[in-house]
Parts: C-alpha cells; sequence; structure tokens
C-alpha cells in the first residue's frame, strides 16, 4: 500500500444549540461518540441526516458546498462557496439561537487528537482549537490556543491539520474532504467531470506533494489565459462586424442599424433582476414577521384587557368598602368616624383594617376564598396572565427574528443599488449601444473608434494565447510524472478497486489514465468497453462505481488507522437489484480494508442496511435513530410503526452476525 496521507478518523461529535434538532419542543443535544467500522444515522425524510454530514464537514473545512455546483479546483473552492456557506444555516438555526450554536467535533490523525469547536456562523475562526496525545490514559497537550485569536486559532488548526496529514495545504484537505472522501446530495462524479478527477489524480499519484499544487496552479492560469484569450477574440469579432456593417451602410448609404451589445449587457441585467428579487423576497419575509408582530401585539392587549376585566371582577366585592366616601373621608381626616379617636396611627389601622377578609364593623366575609365564582375568576386571572407571559416571550423571539431579517434586508437593498448603478453606469459609458443612425453620432468616427478596438482586442487575444501555450511544457512533464506514478502503482490500487467494484457490479472491468485535454482523467472499462460518459451507465452504477473508486483512494493511500468516508442516503439512486451488493460492498470497505463509514439513510425496507449489518455486526456498526433527536411530522408518525419494524431487522441482522 501507498499509505501517503494521515486521514482524519471522527471521534465525537457534539451540536449544541442547534434549533433544527428538537425533541418534544426541546433542544436536544447531539453528542454522539463515533465508533470504529460503520455509524449510521437513520431516520425518515426531512429530519436533518443530510445537514448532520454537511455540518460535520463544515467543522472540519469550514465550508458547505453549494447543490447542483460543478467540482472546483483546489484554490477555487473557499473563494466560490464562502457566501453560500455564510447562509446555509439562516433558517437552519433560529434568531435567538444564533450566538449559542456551535458544533464541536474531536477526530485522530496519526498518533494525534484534535479537538474544535465551531460557532456555525463563524467560517473563518474557531471558538476552541486543542491538540493532544494520549500517553495510556495521561492526556499530553501539545496546542490550547492560549492568547490566540478565534481566526488565529483557525489559520494555526488548518497549517498544523494539513502537515499531520500530508498536504501541502489546506486547500487540497477540503478539496479531498469534500469531494473525494464525501459523496452527498450534489452527487459529483470524479470518473466523468475532467477537473474532479484531474485534481484527485495530481494528489494520489504523485512523489512531490508540491507537484500537485503546481499542477492546479497551472491548470489555472492556463484556463485563465484561455478565457481572456477566448473574451478578447470575441471583443475583437464584434467590433469588427460594427465596423464592416458601417462600412457597408456608407456604401450603401442605408440607416445604421448596429446591434445592440445584448451578450455584455446581458449579465448586469441578470445580475440586477436576480438582486431585485432577492430583495423582494426577503421585504416579503420581513413583511410577514411584522405582520405576525402586530397580530401578536393585538392578542397581548386583548388578554390585558381580559385580565382587568376578571381583576375587577373579582376585586368588586372589598371595592365597596374601600371606595366608600365616608372611609375615604375618615383616613383623609386620620379620624375615626365612629369614636372620633385621630392621629396618623388611626389612618393606619383604618386600612388595615379594610383590606382584611371581614367588614371591619359588623365582620361580615367580603371575600370568601371558598366562593365558586371568586375561585373560577381567580383560575381565569392566573391562566390569562400565563398566556400573557407565554404570548410575550413569543414577541421578545419574534423581535429578535425581525432584528436578523432588517440585517439581511439591508445588505440586499445595498446589493441592489450596487447592481443598478452598475448597469446605469455602463448603459451611460457606451452611448452607441443604443445608436439608430439618428444623426447623433459621426459614422466615420464609429468607424474608427470599432477598428481601434478590433486591433486592440485582437493583439490582447494573441497575447493570451500565447501565455497560455508558453506554459503547457511544464503542465504536460507534470502530467507525465503523475502517469508514470500511476503506473507504478497500479499493481496495488487497481486491483482495489476491481474488487470493490466487482462486488457491486457482479462484471470484470479496468480504469486507465487517459489525456483529455489540459488534463487528465480516470476512464472506466467494462467488459473491455471504455465508457466515457455517464448516460452510458444507469444512474446506481456510475453512483456507485464512484463510490468503489473513492473508497479504493481511500484504501491506498491512507495509513494504518485508515481513513473515515462520509455517504449521504445511498439508497435514494440505487435499483432494487443492487441493495444487498452496495451493502457487500460497503461491508467490504469497512472489514476487509480496516476503513470507516459515516452514512445517513432512510428507514424504508432498502436490504442495503439489512446487508451492510450482516456483513459488519454489531462490533462493528452502529445504527442511531433519528427519533431520539427530533420528533416526527404527522404524517411520518403514521408510518411508525413501519419505521420501527425496519429498525428491529437491522438490529436483528447486526445480532445475527455475533450470534454465528
Amino acid at each position: 500500500m501507498q499509505n501517503t496521507y494521515n486521514f482524519i478518523n471522527l471521534k465525537k461529535i457534539n451540536l449544541r444549540n442547534f434549533s433544527l434538532y428538537k425533541k418534544n419542543g426541546i433542544l436536544f443535544e447531539v453528542d454522539e461518540k463515533i465508533n470504529k467500522g460503520v455509524y449510521c444515522l437513520a431516520g425518515a425524510n426531512g429530519l436533518g441526516k443530510t445537514t448532520f454530514l454537511n455540518s460535520i464537514n463544515y467543522c472540519l473545512t469550514g465550508i458547505v458546498l453549494e447543490p447542483n455546483k460543478q467540482v472546483l479546483s483546489p484554490s477555487e473552492i473557499v473563494k466560490s462557496y464562502k457566501d453560500y456557506t455564510k447562509r446555509y444555516y439562516v433558517g437552519r438555526i433560529h434568531e435567538k439561537d444564533k450566538n449559542q450554536a456551535e458544533i464541536e467535533v474531536t477526530f485522530k490523525v496519526s498518533d494525534k487528537y484534535y479537538r474544535l469547536v465551531r460557532g456555525f456562523f463563524e467560517r473563518e475562526s474557531l471558538r476552541v482549537l486543542e491538540i493532544y496525545k494520549l500517553e495510556g490514559l495521561k492526556k499530553i497537550s501539545l496546542v490550547t490556543g492560549d492568547g490566540l485569536s478565534p481566526i488565529e486559532l483557525n489559520e494555526l488548526y488548518q497549517k498544523s491539520l494539513s502537515s499531520d496529514i500530508g498536504f501541502v495545504n489546506f486547500d487540497y484537505f477540503i478539496f479531498y474532504q469534500l469531494y473525494v472522501l464525501t459523496f452527498d446530495e450534489n452527487r459529483n462524479m470524479i470518473f466523468w467531470d475532467e477537473r474532479a478527477s484531474s485534481s484527485a489524480l495530481a494528489v494520489a499519484f504523485n512523489s512531490n506533494p508540491e507537484d500537485a499544487e503546481k499542477i492546479s496552479e497551472l491548470i489555472r492560469r492556463m484556463e485563465k489565459h484561455e478565457s481572456n484569450g477566448r473574451n478578447a477574440r470575441w471583443q475583437a469579432t464584434q467590433a469588427k462586424t460594427k465596423f464592416k456593417d458601417l462600412e457597408k451602410e456608407i456604401k450603401d448609404k442605408k440607416p445604421a442599424n448596429l446591434q445592440k451589445l445584448e451578450d455584455e449587457l446581458n449579465e448586469l441585467y441578470n445580475n440586477s433582476d436576480k438582486s431585485e428579487k432577492t430583495y423582494n423576497n426577503i421585504k416579503i419575509e420581513y413583511d410577514s414577521i411584522l405582520k405576525q408582530q402586530s397580530y401578536l401585539n393585538s392578542e397581548i392587549m386583548i388578554l390585558k384587557n381580559d385580565h382587568t376585566r376578571y381583576f375587577s371582577k373579582y376585586s368588586k366585592p372589598r371595592s365597596k368598602l374601600v371606595d366608600n366616601s365616608n372611609i375615604q373621608f375618615a383616613i383623609q381626616k386620620k379620624e375615626c368616624l365612629v369614636c372620633g379617636s385621630s392621629g396618623a396611627h388611626i389612618r393606619e389601622n383604618i386600612e388595615r383594617n379594610i383590606h382584611k377578609d371581614e367588614c371591619p364593623l359588623c365582620d361580615t366575609i367580603i371575600n370568601d376564598k371558598n366562593n365558586t365564582e371568586q375561585i373560577e375568576l381567580l383560575e381565569l386571572i392566573e391562566t390569562n396572565d400565563k398566556i400573557i407571559s407565554s404570548k410575550s416571550q413569543e414577541l421578545e423571539n419574534l423581535i429578535l427574528e425581525m432584528n436578523g431579517k432588517i440585517d439581511q434586508l439591508e445588505k440586499a437593498e445595498f446589493e441592489y443599488n450596487r447592481n443598478k448603478e452598475k448597469l446605469n453606469e455602463f448603459l451611460t459609458d457606451n452611448p452607441f449601444i443604443s445608436y439608430k443612425g439618428s444623426g447623433n453620432k459621426n459614422l466615420e468616427s464609429l468607424i474608427k473608434q470599432y477598428k481601434s478596438q478590433y486591433e486592440l482586442a485582437d493583439r490582447e487575444s494573441i497575447s493570451e494565447y500565447s501565455k497560455r501555450d508558453k506554459l503547457k511544457p511544464e503542465y504536460d512533464s507534470l502530467l507525465d510524472k503523475v502517469e508514470t506514478a500511476y503506473k507504478d502503482a497500479e499493481l496495488e490500487f487497481v486491483p482495489i478497486f476491481k474488487k470493490l467494484a466487482k462486488s457491486f457490479i457482479g462484471l470484470d472491468l479496468n480504469i486507465q489514465p487517459k489525456r483529455v485535454g489540459k488534463s487528465i482523467k480516470l476512464v472506466l472499462e467494462i467488459q473491455n468497453t471504455a465508457r466515457t460518459e455517464s448516460f452510458q451507465l444507469s444512474e446506481s452504477q456510475r453512483f456507485f462505481l464512484d463510490i468503489a473508486l473513492r473508497m479504493s483512494l481511500a484504501i491506498f493511500l491512507s495509513g494504518s488507522d485508515g481513513a473515515t468516508m462520509l455517504i449521504d442516503t445511498p439508497e435514494g439512486s440505487l435499483d432494487i437489484a443492487y441493495e444487498s451488493r452496495v451493502g457487500n460492498m460497503f461491508g467490504k470497505f469497512v472489514m476487509e480494508y480496516h476503513q470507516n463509514l459515516i452514512m445517513t439513510a432512510n428507514i424504508n425496507a432498502s436490504q442495503l442496511l439489512i446487508s451492510l449489518a450482516k456483513e459488519c455486526g454489531s462490533s462493528n456498526m452502529k445504527v442511531r435513530r433519528m427519533l431520539d433527536w427530533t420528533d416526527l411530522s404527522e404524517i411520518q408518525k403514521e408510518g411508525e410503526g413501519l419505521f420501527k419494524m425496519a429498525y428491529d431487522r437491522i438490529e436483528y441482522a447486526l445480532n445475527e452476525k455475533n450470534n454465528v
């Protein structure tokens, strides 16, 4: 085995104040110890399984991938997804829990343990970083982060982890963790994505880790030069077309009919429309909260009026005594109206006596605590007070939510106005874009202007393509090294893939590296026929063959502790004929190659979990029920009995292996 990298092995995951996970209306603190082998989080749709896996990767990398986006090279990931990551937990975490919500992850890399805590809205910083070793039961601290700011802690974590794993920088850890060691709802393919395949191979089959960084950097530079050259060529073609049309117009003495620069304007208009839509949507959400706040205020006002009415009715018997004009006169004069005694103590005695339960003159009961009507009124008052308190708390939470929404609204409004200004500036700077030959522009001047634009763009295009071509020899040389390294490793790596893949698909297959354009990719061959397009296989086949490739890379590259893969609801794209076979493939990954798997699964009659449970047994597989974390919806409750039956079948399969 090559054993190039010391991949992480997760030991513990803790989510605190995470609003999505509630049990009986109370926030549930997720505190999970991750066993060696398979950890499977199982539950119905919509309970937050995907969010759980995304949160693990967020804590490790500070990034959440946006769905339906192309695979990016290592250096592009953070820049492209940092804004989406900031938005990902909005709504999943309530405004009132925002500052306290955090995730803690403990994992092992070689002989070191890492413990880190990251806030869900603090992707560039860490709240806690601890790196230590264990000597027996004794904990030897290596890094505590004392005296460092949260941002400095994050920077230290990235530098330390990259070094301990063996990556040249943290960007490559992010790439491998999110694109190779994770198979999530994005279903990104390594086999059929040239950029993903090229980056994965450059890291996997390279004797010098820095060469992988050079390959990535050269690809980025060549693509930039090519893009610049292509854009300049397009601009040159547009300018040439325009001055040729104008020359023809002068020759034919026909009115000018300049084509609007729709392609240039298109992006500006789209950005303006998109930001306007975002602003309007957030405004609708804000207005909804405002309406709800008004409704709550009205409810609270009505409840307070009810309180006054109930209390007035409850206090009515005593008010006859307290509001009596003679009593009030005696209090004011500080003189007893019966015996004529006077003084400040007389007023105090009168005020004390009129608030007793009996009349001070005739001992008649004023407020009878055993009176049914009085008891009912008191109960109404107490119930009313509790509802007022609950509604007031709900109003406070809503105000917090509204403050957060105001901040979003201001940012959206700023972005909208900024895009409008860009559009207006473009139109102001390019008045000829709407020129209709009305005589407000000189045709000869326009022709000269377009010719100048053409010559400038043509020179720029030639220069950019030349810069790209100068980088190719160095890039080709590095790819030659990758191909050579692959051939050296082929006797170990390919058999692993063949074994895993055949346990799934049941057919003999092979993989070969091929040069395609600027990149190198792995080509899948089934029964000696290359499958270069994803549509040449069924969805199940291409997804799980791609998983087999990832597993093979993890096995081939990992050190003695193995690697940990994250797989999200694999059965969702699985043909029923392959369910048991996938369980067998996952089982080989864990049991035969001593790797680890964290996966999520829907609870249904899928044979995948049952066959995997039979392969691993309870000592190497833990199935965690999401019902322990969160409540089912009303619809899901109708199938609760079926969920229990499915769990019982899996538990039986887990214990079956141990009893053999």
